[in-house]
């Protein structure tokens, strides 16, 4: 029954958001509306959950009731400014987007749209494999699917108590959307699966941008395809990592930055801010770094107004708020409960000084000296590391792909295409076009450790546009073929380096050496398989699934590494957090009040000595690449 549900309210909320992109751009194409859908259904799956998490009501029950409201609002709004037959007439249009795009590419003869066919083939494959493995990958595993597994547990986005600073302070959006997929079926099956959208929206974002500065549309949405094909993208979309996501987001806020103001545009654009913001912390920076920008804009759409300034500045009000709606909550919780809002860092004000309190310098991590933001290439050696990573170092295919990682396409076509239109800004005609792509290229690159090319996606949206404008400058069908060409053979050697290393390197991403045993298995063996030696393993997984029963409770204390490993695939059992590094005594008053079934303790510590001792506790495991004991507790 919860996966009709499901099943049910998603494809009704991406209804109403099509329409809702089909009144916005009926006269644009297939793209625009597809963008505009991949912004708006977020923004109406993210409203309600943190509507009813603010009130403690994030129940499967209230929210099925509460999201259709929303969903029925929008869509009935967008209806009466389409009526049905002007419905009908777009919707045939967009559903026939595919035979048409075959039918130009037929004409033109284009090769660079079989990138098409490819990412279509590698983005189902990255659907079955979110369905078939549990969570393994690092980061997912350490904070983000224990965000998802504590907001069901608890059915509230309340101030998380853990020792994981991460799960406690990051933006929630990516693991809110996993939310989503995983509440209404009470199985953690999907929890990996809310980057997949996306990716989509980075590929659309490209295509039609390219589209938009002269390339041709097969070859327009070969670059748009080709985006998903990096390294960086598809490696990352099976995950909740949340990159994959900010890329796209940046990109499409920037995107429609490019034109005229209108109040459609700055809608789209402040919305993908809002879900950038509420994502990722970087979303906050590039939103003040962009600023200006923004607000010029707005300035020039009041001025340009004839007449009904205020209907205007109240309608800019609004989409303001939206703007927060999706991307404030998190912000606003961590300057309530610590006094700064992008805690768990430390943060030096610019120009006041004042240090706002946190766990960490930032420098710790991104290699700024200390006290020092490492934000605007604030690192030393900054610049020269970039170009190393891009040219030199050897490229690192871990699915938080690190040096090297985008490839020959972008180090030997993309970057020159950026250089020429760098060059082309001499001839002040192009500088509409030409600016805004290299706005995202430079905002992109402004954050830390801009040598991953996990954290600067979009510079990759910028060199694939580029890419396009170049092609449309080309007039003849023999110098277009040769690029296509050139294009075509770059994206497949690219493709083929970071799928292949993951086939290659079976010793430490053992999850290819499990796949058909993964496709056989029983949904419990399923969520229990070890496909990384950090996971735990699969014997006790096993046991946690057929051992634990509702409501039981399952303590950890700070010496935790791969949270998520402690929820159970249907969220039935209690994950709670027991520090036991403070008086022994308290930590057993506590053990003794949660009459926990199962304890992590630290090894080697004076509560796991208690707890054997004292309070009977079974040895079950060591937890793998981490200093936590796992123990069952006597009933």
């Amino acid at each position: 029954m919860g996966w009709l549900v499901w099943i049910l309210e998603t494809g009704m909320c991406l209804g109403a958001s099509w329409l809702v992109a089909a009144a916005l751009y009926p006269e644009r194409g297939v793209l625009h509306r597809l963008i505009a859908l991949l912004l708006v259904a977020p923004a109406l799956l993210l409203i309600p959950i943190q509507a009813l998490g603010l009130v403690g009501l994030l129940r499967p029950m209230w929210l099925g009731l509460l999201a259709p409201v929303g969903f029925a609002i929008a869509a009935g709004a967008a209806w009466r400014v389409l009526g049905g037959e002007r419905t009908r007439l777009l919707a045939r249009a967009d559903l026939g987007a595919p035979a048409r795009l075959v039918r130009e590419a037929l004409s033109e003869r284009e090769p660079a749209v079989l990138t098409c066919v490819l990412t279509v083939g590698v983005w189902l494959f990255a659907v079955l494999l979110v369905w078939i493995y549990k969570s393994w990958t690092w980061d997912p595993v350490w904070y983000h699917v224990p965000i998802t597994g504590y907001a069901i547990q608890t059915g509230s986005l309340d101030w998380i108590d853990t020792s994981v600073p991460w799960t406690q302070s990051h933006p929630k959006n990516i693991e809110l959307l996993a939310l989503w997929n995983c509440i209404f079926p009470s199985d953690n099956r999907l929890d990996d699966s809310s980057q997949l959208p996306f990716a989509v929206l980075g590929a659309a974002v490209t295509a039609a941008w390219a589209r938009e500065v002269g390339a041709r549309p097969a070859f327009a949405a070969g670059v748009g395809a080709a985006w998903v094909l990096l390294p960086p993208m598809f490696l990352q979309m099976w995950s909740t990592h949340v990159d994959l996501a900010c890329g796209a987001f940046l990109s499409a806020a920037v995107f429609f930055l490019r034109e005229r103001p209108n109040a459609r545009d700055r809608w789209m654009s402040l919305l993908a801010f809002g879900l950038y913001t509420g994502t990722k912390m970087t979303g906050a920076f590039h939103l003040l770094m962009l600023g200006p920008w923004i607000a010029l804009r707005g300035v020039w759409e009041l001025r340009n107004a004839h007449g009904g300034r205020w209907r205007i500045a109240a309608n800019q009000a609004l989409s303001v708020l939206a703007l927060m709606a999706v991307g404030s909550f998190k912000y606003f919780q961590n300057l309530w409960k610590t006094g700064n809002p992008l805690w768990a860092f430390k943060v030096k004000v610019p120009l006041l000084g004042t240090e706002l309190p946190g766990l960490f310098d930032p420098a710790q991590f991104y290699g700024s000296r200390p006290g020092e933001s490492p934000l605007f290439f604030g690192s030393p050696g900054a610049v020269l590391q970039l170009l190393r990573s891009w040219y030199v170092e050897p490229p690192v295919y871990w699915p938080d792909v690190r040096t090297g990682g985008f490839g020959p396409l972008f180090a030997y076509l993309l970057v020159p295409c950026l250089v020429w239109l760098v060059l082309e800004l001499w001839r002040p005609r192009h500088w509409k076009h030409h600016l805004p792509v290299l706005a995202l290229a430079l905002a992109a690159l402004t954050v830390q450790s801009a040598w991953w090319p996990r954290f600067v996606m979009g510079v990759a949206t910028a060199g694939l546009v580029a890419l396009g404008s170049v092609q449309g400058r080309l007039g003849r069908a023999l110098p277009r073929l040769g690029l296509s060409l050139l294009f075509l053979g770059l994206t497949g050697v690219t493709f083929w380096r970071g799928a292949s290393a993951q086939v290659r390197e079976r010793e430490l991403f053992m999850y290819p050496k499990h796949f058909e045993e993964t496709l056989r298995s029983d949904p419990s063996r399923r969520a229990a398989l070890q496909v990384v030696n950090w996971l735990w393993p699969t014997e006790w997984n096993l046991r946690k699934e057929q051992e634990l029963r509702a409501g039981d409770v399952v303590a950890y204390d700070q010496s935790v590494n791969f949270l998520g490993e402690f929820f159970t695939r249907d969220y039935r059992t209690r994950v709670e957090y027991v520090p036991s590094n403070g008086d022994l005594g308290a930590y057993l008053a506590r053990i003794d009040a949660l009459k926990p079934r199962w304890v992590g303790v630290e090894g080697g510590s004076q509560a796991e000595w208690a707890l054997r001792e004292w309070r009977g506790a079974e040895y079950l495991f060591h937890a793998p690449r981490s200093g936590i004991v796992l123990y069952r507790m006597p009933q």
